[in-house]
């Protein structure tokens, strides 16, 4: 039988596990200005995982029944929640690395909830080390940013035009060329623009359709790089 002692030990574990790796989701969609799995979704599916692993042993010691079977359904029931955390958006795809972290910190919780407490902050580390240290490589190995074109319906009123390169480079977004052509009662207007990968371009979109003046926005080419 495990212990009181053991059980509050174990949970609190996957608590502040599965909270570590979360903060570090929470910051990457606190900065994009998107809700997802953040913070509270990775401390409950830790802590849901280890009392999964828990009640497997207990049941073991108590019935001697096998003590891998409701750790094993975790695995697989975690599944719903990372599609969950996957968004597609035109031809860009959003969340994978966040399904994966959600997949991996029930992995962290079970090991937790199982007493090998090495293995889970190993795990942790590692974990952490992915999302951090090498997202940040990944981006220097990318040259930093991307190009986009962009198509933006305006009225003709040469204030409302004015005010669309200012919104973009406010937004940290520099604009590298544009072409303007006349509609019936309205302006196109086709921007070519360099957006650093830490910046989400769909939050930048919003805030530019919210401009007076303008109709729509359509992305020509490029691809927005998934938000890990």
């Amino acid at each position: 039988m495990i212990s009181e002692k053991e059980i509050i030990i174990r949970l609190t574990l996957a608590f502040i596990l599965g909270g570590v790796i979360g903060l570090e989701r929470e910051r990457i969609y606190m900065k994009a200005l998107k809700y997802s799995a953040g913070f509270r979704t990775h401390v409950l599916v830790c802590i849901g995982a280890a009392i999964c692993m828990l009640i497997s042993e207990q049941m073991f010691f108590l019935y001697n029944g096998d003590a891998g079977r409701i750790a094993a359904q975790v695995i697989s029931g975690i599944g719903f929640l990372g599609a969950g955390a996957i968004l597609r958006e035109g031809s860009v795809v959003r969340g994978l690395t966040t399904a994966a972290s959600l997949w991996v910190v029930a992995c962290v919780g079970l090991a937790a909830g199982g007493g090998f407490y090495l293995m889970a902050a190993t795990g942790t580390f590692l974990v952490l080390f992915a999302l951090i240290v090498l997202g940040t490589i990944e981006d220097l190995m990318r040259g930093g940013s991307h190009d986009n074109v962009i198509v933006v319906e305006v009225d003709s009123d040469s204030e409302d035009i004015d005010k669309i390169s200012p919104a973009l480079e406010e937004s940290g977004v520099q604009v590298k060329r544009i072409n303007l052509s006349k509609m019936e009662d309205r302006c196109k207007v086709e921007l070519t623009i360099k957006t650093p990968y830490r910046i989400d371009l769909i939050t930048v979109l919003k805030k530019l359709a919210a401009l007076p003046g303008v109709h729509r926005i359509d992305q020509k080419t490029g691809d927005q790089p998934p938000l890990r």
